[in-house]
């Protein structure tokens, strides 16, 4: 039993010393929103113009801040090539977000990619088409700007959305404020 406690002892000061390690040193939540336009493209682009969106997001990144994760929420509108008409997608994406380089950087890379559902409707002059909800894929990076506790960024992504009869594509590209996480 004497031989069992100096290694009890040093386990129990190693977990202590693991445990009291720095804030810095633990995953951060992060939160933020943005604007943006949206760029359709493919077979949507031939019908669709240049339309806008307002994406929020909350997160978290690892100890080290290379690989964390992203929820968001998006509210994309275009019109279309026919008069008084208009698409709107509502949809949500769980993204990887991986930062390369120094978590104490002033300006840090980011690339993010995942899978999500949005719901696409039309309208046509007054009359509301139905809501069809669609699993999405998405990849894209961005740019982040330390500014304190928060940080501006521009990010652009690849979004495809499998409506029907052929899928719905665009671009989106968001100027945003960030908080935490930093």
């Amino acid at each position: 039993m004497r031989r069992k406690i100096p290694g009890l002892m040093a386990a129990a000061l190693l977990f202590g010393a693991v445990a009291a390690s720095p804030a810095a040193a633990q995953a951060r939540g992060y939160i933020g929103f943005g604007p943006g336009v949206s760029l359709p493209v493919g077979d949507f682009g031939d019908g669709a113009k240049t339309g806008w969106l307002g994406q929020v997001f909350g997160g978290i990144t690892g100890p080290n801040g290379l690989i964390g994760g992203r929820v968001d929420g998006m509210y994309v509108r275009h019109s279309l090539e026919l008069a008084d008409a208009s698409t709107a997608l509502i949809g949500a994406n769980a993204d990887l977000v991986v930062s390369p380089g120094s978590a104490g950087a002033k300006i840090r890379p980011y690339v993010l990619g995942g899978v999500g559902f949005f719901n696409a409707k039309t309208e046509v002059g007054s009359v509301e088409g139905e809501g069809q909800t669609n699993v999405a894929f998405n990849l894209g990076g961005g740019l982040t700007f330390k500014a304190g506790r928060m940080a501006v960024f521009v990010e652009a992504r690849y979004i495809n959305v499998s409506t029907d009869p052929s899928s719905s594509s665009f671009i989106p590209i968001v100027l945003g404020l960030r908080f935490g996480g930093m």
